[in-house]
């Protein structure tokens, strides 16, 4: 599994080394566990601020255009999971998981599971849906984002469920 910086300081290393020795097996037991496989995941951490422009630049590259979502995405989460061009990204957020080395791995477990959910079938699409909208490429009719929204929650509640992999880590 790819597991990269993103403009990431050196004091964030342990951060980002932590994230790379996990990932592959946090991975696995997040497969076994849902008994899915998970698509082509890239993990990403970057600092707080860092976080939106690492979602746009995917975003952009996703959707194949140059334009500039009309609001910056928000910055108050641990981690994020989204469609990327090959399969799914994860952008961790660096900040969120300073000096908290075990949360990092609730996290990532978190994310990942995410990252299963996102090969589920029509799952990519309906995700797509929400960025074009968000990009103001495509307009999302409410009952669709309603529709969304609500399955959002159970995939939320899916991956709080799972977080206790992280205890098996090393």
């Amino acid at each position: 599994m790819d597991v990269t910086g993103y403009h990431l300081h050196r004091r964030y290393d342990p951060i980002l080394n932590r994230a790379a020795a996990i990932a592959d097996q946090a991975a696995a037991l997040v497969q076994q566990r849902m008994r899915e496989p998970m698509p082509a995941t890239r993990i990403v951490v970057a600092k707080e601020g860092n976080c939106p422009l690492a979602l746009i630049e995917n975003y952009r590259a996703t959707l194949g255009t140059e334009l500039w979502p009309p609001a910056r995405p928000a910055t108050d989460y641990m981690g994020i999971t989204t469609v990327s061009p090959d399969g799914a990204l994860i952008v961790i957020n660096a900040d969120e998981h300073d000096g908290s080395l075990r949360q990092l791995d609730e996290t990532l477990v978190h994310e990942l599971v995410h990252a299963v959910q996102l090969g589920r079938p029509g799952k990519r699409d309906e995700e797509l849906r929400g960025v074009r909208h968000n990009f103001g490429l495509e307009r999302m009719r409410i009952r669709s984002a309603w529709k969304q929204n609500r399955a959002t929650r159970i995939d939320e509640r899916e991956a709080q469920a799972l977080e206790y992999l992280a205890r098996d880590l090393r």
